[in-house]
């Protein structure tokens, strides 16, 4: 390489990275450039489809600038509601092939765990997932992961952190305050109860893999609540429908 290219390469702009998460009760966006320069979280149960763009429009106005200087593209695809995890994936998508951008996407859970200031406990990130029923996984005193996310029960989550010879074990999420019920050892801990977008873009301008992505593919970890209709067993009318 000679000394032009060389020169060149080494006083290249860090990455403008836009990252957002929708998977669960909020919606988020981080614009990210060597350090945070616009970010947003909104907390909401439904509407993530309708929020996401005008947050976005907001942060790119507020850290002066426009889509055409984005270089790469974060989101987290699960676990999460199934709505809410698809909202993300196909607007940063639409992005990607707009903008002829990569996307890489990061496990929710672990961006949940970013959150959290790690001390002398293992952490447990588990969100409610309803009918005794958490998306969950395991982290050491490190922040490294030493489970896989996985649908678990309470009972399960406790056989889990058992195992892992702890007396205690921090919990972040949803599911924080259910599990405390189940084992003396949870504790909450005192980092949000849903995933940031800034600690998804810390996560994105860290990594250094970003060649040859595979396509962004959601990550459920069980089938949703709400389930279309088997075509064979609709019922078919016959002449004139009721009034």
């Amino acid at each position: 390489m000679s000394y032009y290219l060389t020169l060149m390469t080494a006083c290249d702009p860090a990455p403008l990275i836009l990252a957002c998460d929708t998977t669960q009760g909020a919606c988020s966006v981080a614009l990210y450039q060597d350090k945070v320069l616009a970010a947003q979280i909104e907390e909401m149960s439904r509407g993530h489809a309708e929020a996401l763009m005008p947050i976005l429009e907001s942060l790119l106005a507020e850290a002066a600038t426009d889509c055409q200087a984005l270089t790469r593209l974060a989101v987290t695809h699960g676990p999460g509601t199934f709505t809410g995890v698809r909202v993300g994936l196909a607007a940063m998508r639409g992005l990607a092939l707009a903008l002829d951008l990569p996307l890489k996407t990061y496990g929710t859970l672990a961006v949940m765990a970013a959150a959290h200031e790690f001390k002398d406990d293992p952490l447990l990130v588990a969100v409610d997932a309803k009918r005794d029923t958490f998306y969950a996984q395991a982290f050491d005193r490190q922040g490294a992961a030493i489970s896989d996310p996985a649908a678990l029960s309470a009972a399960q989550l406790v056989t889990l952190a058992e195992s892992l010879g702890a007396a205690r074990m921090a919990v972040c999420g949803t599911g924080a305050p259910l599990l405390a019920a189940h084992w003396s050892g949870f504790y909450a801990s005192q980092a949000a109860p849903y995933p940031h977008a800034v600690y998804l873009a810390e996560m994105a301008a860290q990594d250094d893999d970003w060649a040859d992505l595979p396509p962004a593919e959601p990550l459920y970890l069980r089938p949703p609540d709400a389930t279309l209709p088997d075509p064979e067993k609709r019922i078919k009318w016959r002449g004139a429908r009721p009034a």
